[in-house]
């Protein structure tokens, strides 16, 4: 009698005790171990391209490693250099019409100053004339004390950033050394990749290789759909972007449109390092009209992006929009910003769990 429910409890317990050991496991090496991890995902993806050229073009695995890595590596620099060369001609373009700016800010300085500033000095010194003299002093006390907190604020702000300064410097080498390694671990893995899957699969029992196989499938769809709707949802972006552009009668507004699109990878930031800047120096340089549109066009850009988004995302990856929405909701709840990144994460981990069959295998392991 007692039995049946004491064995279900004990399952339970093992299964939470494998979970915490696991979890603490990751969490104390996770630290040394993610470059090669990062490795293994980058091979998993590269394995076929490399297979293909094996199989069908018969060029030695090494060499179609080499190629394929090369290939990946030529087109990242390629979009460098055009992004170079864009802000390089972009710069020049500026630095042509500059002289023309600084004089427009420069006027548009002298008439706040004739027209706001001087009339509110002239008033407040014509006050402070008018007070007592020991309120003259307590105000000149109170602003030296708030110029001396604000100058004690300003040193240690400056203090700290060049204590941080060796971090930051050190941060390059470090980041170097790391890339190195991710490189010649992505080389090892993919080139001795079926090697390595034949020593798992005679280490591994079945059923865990069984585990391993669905979730590798799921993975790779949830991968692959996720990269899918980013691309439709970036290519929608760019397109909303460069025809807002050409209404506006923007320069070079493809280009404008092709880097924004390019940036539009960047998880929380995303367009908004393109918009804040350039309307902030629309507004500064007096072109009012200009910054109008671009804000109209930064928030029509956010909103569609925001509404469509859901509804791709669980087009690709499978998942209800419903779903979607109430995930990417309470991530945004628990952590805010970074919770825009947080929710893909786990939409494609519960995706990939759920079509592996996990959670159904978990409770028939409860069951006994």
């Amino acid at each position: 009698m007692y039995k049946q429910f004491i064995d279900p409890i004990i399952r339970i317990f093992v299964l939470l005790l494998i979970v915490t050991i696991a979890f603490f496991l990751a969490k104390f090496t996770i630290v040394y171990v993610y470059p090669f991890i990062i490795a293994f995902f980058i091979a998993a993806l590269l394995n076929p391209s490399v297979s293909y050229l094996e199989l069908n073009w018969k060029i030695p695995r090494t060499m179609a490693t080499i190629i394929v890595i090369c290939v990946i590596f030529l087109m990242f620099f390629g979009i460098v250099i055009f992004l170079i060369n864009e802000i390089i001609q972009g710069m020049s373009s500026l630095l042509t019409k500059l002289p023309d700016y600084f004089q427009s800010f420069m006027k548009m300085i002298e008439a706040i100053l004739n027209e706001h500033i001087i009339p509110i000095y002239q008033k407040i010194v014509t006050l402070f004339k008018s007070l007592d003299t020991s309120q003259q002093t307590a105000i000149q006390e109170n602003l030296e004390n708030f110029l001396h907190k604000l100058g004690n604020t300003g040193t240690n702000i400056i203090q700290t950033s060049i204590a941080q300064l060796p971090e930051i410097v050190g941060f390059f080498p470090s980041s170097i050394t790391i890339f190195i390694f991710i490189l010649l671990a992505t080389f090892m893995i993919t080139k001795d990749w079926h090697y390595l899957t034949e020593k798992l699969q005679h280490v591994l029992p079945k059923n865990i290789l069984a585990i391993i196989s669905d979730l590798h499938k799921g993975t790779k769809k949830a991968f692959t759909g996720y990269l899918r709707a980013q691309f439709i949802l970036i290519f929608v972006s760019a397109v909303l972007i460069y025809i807002g552009l050409v209404i506006f009668k923007v320069e070079h507004a493809l280009t404008i449109a092709a880097i924004a699109a390019l940036v539009d990878f960047l998880p929380v930031i995303g367009t908004g390092i393109i918009f804040v800047p350039w309307m902030i120096y629309t507004f500064i340089t007096g072109d009012f009209s200009l910054t109008i549109g671009l804000s109209l066009l930064y928030m029509v850009v956010i909103v569609v992006r925001q509404m469509i988004e859901p509804k791709i995302l669980s087009a690709s990856i499978g998942i209800n929009p419903l779903a979607s929405l109430v995930i990417l909701f309470v991530t945004i709840q628990l952590w805010g910003i970074a919770g825009v990144v947080i929710a893909p994460i786990i939409l494609i981990s519960v995706y990939v769990l759920f079509q592996s069959g996990i959670f159904i295998k978990i409770f028939q392991f409860i069951k006994g």
